[in-house]
């Protein structure tokens, strides 16, 4: 994996964890510092550990996923498609 897909997946990641941690921090009504500590702590030991498991498995089913990968991204990119034809063909409401 290269530096730019590195950084996408990155900022990525830190966009969701703003997003949650924004909604997290609405949702106290009384601040302990110690909230704050606890949440850090989840949120940074989760976005750690999801991709090192996300590796694992892959690394793991490489083999199976090798064989029918083209035909997965073939049904999904033609299901997309349909269903933006089928949509652009619906009349508007």
């Amino acid at each position: 994996m290269g530096t730019w897909e590195l950084f996408t997946i990155s900022i990525g990641v830190a966009m969701d964890a703003f997003a949650v941690a924004i909604c997290k921090g609405l949702s106290v009504q009384k601040y302990k510092k110690r909230y704050s500590i606890i949440t850090g702590g989840y949120f940074g030991g989760f976005q750690a550990i999801m991709p090192l498991v996300g590796y694992i498995v892959g690394s793991c089913f490489q083999s199976v996923i090798e064989q029918i990968d083209h035909w997965v991204a073939f049904v999904l990119l033609s299901v997309i498609g349909i269903n933006m034809i089928r949509e652009s063909r619906a009349e508007a409401e």
